[in-house]
């Protein structure tokens, strides 16, 4: 079953904003969780949930809401589109977003990052394959506060 992706907004009844809380209460315990200290004081927790194949971080600087969603699964589709898997030259020619750009700052040779930024997502290629899409919240005008979905 498909998994559709919602720009902005989430995929089924997660949404960007949600708590630690809503989230487990929607999908259960992850399967992993992480927490990351950061140098400038900052906190990262990430959940894991590895069946459903989608990582979900919260942030201290978002009252750890959910700000940050990573799938790994081919049945995340965005438009009835399923990217995960896809090679990249295969990727290149479905992915008809007037604003796909590749984003220089981590090209190496086995990784590319290609985003969309009128949709808020990244695509995550890996050794010539999209490994994952990571969603975004939207960003008031002046990049400072996240929009969170009504």
């Amino acid at each position: 079953m498909n998994i559709e992706i919602q720009p902005f907004v989430g995929f089924g009844q997660i949404q960007f904003g949600q708590t630690i809380e809503q989230v487990k209460s929607l999908l259960g315990e992850p399967t992993n969780s992480t927490k990351e200290k950061h140098e400038d004081g900052t906190d990262d927790i990430s959940l894991l949930y590895g069946e459903q194949g989608v990582e979900l971080s919260f942030m201290s600087e978002d009252d750890f809401r959910l700000g940050l969603i990573t799938c790994y699964a081919p049945t995340y589709t965005l438009d009835g589109t399923s990217y995960t898997g896809l090679s990249e030259e295969d990727f290149k020619k479905t992915a008809t977003f007037d604003d796909l750009k590749q984003d220089d700052e981590f090209a190496e040779p086995d990784t590319k990052d290609y985003t969309v930024e009128s949709k808020g997502l990244s695509f995550w290629i890996q050794d010539g394959f999209v490994e994952s899409i990571t969603l975004f919240p939207e960003y008031t005008e002046d990049g400072e506060e996240i929009v969170w979905p009504a």
